[in-house]
């Protein structure tokens, strides 16, 4: 098939759309070259728009500043962790009467206490297996190691401070434990 050029549609010379653009081109015509072509026609809504051109431009520049601490902060954790048999329920149990001056039988899962106006302690123990007290360490703000004074170090406790040195995980504390058991 050969490329035949298609015909343009013809302009239309009559009927309303017609005299439609007659009639504006011929009131531009009328007009002739605006004089004030690049001034503004309304100083309000120019500086309406100068405004909101500027109001723009400080939102982009400025992060806006919202407080978004919340009301009561959360809780400080603190993870007693050490061998089996050290004083790690018996360390929690003091520590709770020490600051709601009542005793605490038995410590099942965390326990939260109010310490000050604003702050809230919450005492996690933590089984005597590696790995256990890692995951505890990872999730903790400060970490009790509990040693017995009369064993010495077990090497558990060397390689859970080695393994929370290169990892740089929580504060660490270490208690040294002595207990005195007389018989009468």
């Amino acid at each position: 098939m050969e490329d035949v050029e298609q015909k343009s549609h013809r302009k239309r010379q009559s009927g309303r759309k017609a005299e439609k653009k007659k009639a504006k081109a011929s009131k531009a015509d009328e007009r002739g070259k605006n004089v004030k072509a690049f001034t503004f026609k309304s100083a309000i809504r120019a500086a309406r728009l100068t405004r909101r051109k500027l109001d723009v431009q400080a939102k982009t520049q400025h992060i806006p500043v919202v407080d978004r601490t919340p009301e009561e902060p959360p809780p400080i954790c603190v993870a007693v962790v050490g061998p089996p048999k050290v004083g790690k329920s018996t360390l929690i149990q003091c520590l709770i009467k020490n600051y709601t001056k009542q005793s605490l039988t038995e410590i099942r899962g965390p326990v939260t206490i109010v310490s000050g106006k604003k702050r809230r302690l919450t005492f996690v123990e933590c089984g005597s297996d590696l790995n256990s007290m890692i995951d505890v360490a990872k999730a903790a703000d400060l970490v009790l190691l509990l040693v017995d004074a009369s064993f010495g170090f077990e090497m558990e406790t060397f390689e859970f401070l080695n393994i929370l040195q290169v990892h740089g995980f929580p504060k660490v504390m270490g208690c040294l434990l002595i207990w005195t058991c007389s018989t009468r």
